[in-house]
């Protein structure tokens, strides 16, 4: 081909070389084709339950107890939550005497922590990439809430999700893809309750979970961030669920004076970090 306009058929195969990379690289994890499937008509049965599961919890308020494990270590610290879907969110760092050390709010588009003991102000878009400069897990504030709250990060869409199994493990696996993000979830075929997951983006394993029987009702929660090797593990020490919670606990002011402040969409890294 020299000059001119390029052929119908160099368009077409560039174009089809361009689809076939998009979905190489959002198919990171492709499932086995000889998988076992449930028939239709199970799949929607079941697809159905867990999306009315969903209505059955909006918010939270609750103690956390949090294991934090990253490069050897182990670190223990108690949180206070607020959260109520679809992306309010406010968590404070309780320390010495149950004095309030830090304190992490969003309301879906901006995301504020100020670090009190350090006179610490940071601010910026509720993007991953800043709820990762903060927290060192790459998702949305949605994602999290919805984990603490027992859910999957991706609200179940039965015309974007397929079913598999159930496989050895007596497990079901559904999988969703939610442009650019994937979640595999695995549902005990006893009684579809979730029981781990994982979410990806185009190029890598953003978050694995899990989640683990309790004696107090909620189940633990367990977060691994593959990248960094940080590993969090979450128990309930005390919760009232769907509470009615005010919207002023999702806004912090700025501090009138004397504090640095940080803006997150800059790309700096504050030195702020939970967990």
């Amino acid at each position: 081909m020299t000059g001119g306009r390029p052929s119908r058929r160099f368009l077409a195969l560039m174009t089809g070389i361009a689809l076939s990379g998009c979905a190489y690289t959002h198919d990171l994890v492709p499932e086995g084709k000889d998988l076992p499937r449930p028939s239709q008509a199970v799949a929607q049965k079941i697809l159905r339950t867990v999306q009315e599961r969903e209505t059955t919890v909006t918010g939270l308020q609750a103690v956390l107890d949090l294991t934090v494990r990253q490069e050897g270590t182990h670190a223990y610290r108690q949180e206070a939550v607020a959260i109520e879907r679809p992306d309010l969110i406010r968590l404070e760092s309780i320390g010495w005497g149950g004095l309030t050390s830090s304190v992490i709010v969003s309301d879906g588009r901006r995301l504020m922590a100020h670090a009190l003991l350090q006179n610490l102000f940071v601010e910026g878009r509720a993007t991953p990439d800043n709820v990762a400069a903060i927290t060192g897990f790459r998702v949305a504030p949605a994602h999290l809430i919805r984990l603490l709250l027992g859910l999957p990060p991706l609200a179940v869409q039965i015309e974007k999700t397929e079913l598999y199994g159930p496989d050895d493990d007596r497990a079901y696996l559904l999988r969703q893809q939610e442009s650019p993000l994937t979640q595999r979830l695995w549902l005990s075929d006893d009684d579809l309750s979730l029981l781990r997951g994982e979410l990806y983006d185009r190029q890598s394993l953003r978050l694995r979970f899990r989640y683990a029987p309790a004696a107090n009702g909620l189940r633990a929660l367990f977060l691994e961030e593959p990248v960094k090797q940080v590993a969090v593990e979450v128990s309930y020490r005390s919760y009232h669920l769907n509470p009615e919670l005010s919207r002023e606990l999702f806004r912090i002011p700025q501090p009138a004076q004397g504090a640095q402040v940080v803006n997150l969409d800059t790309g700096v890294v504050p030195l702020l970090r939970f967990p």
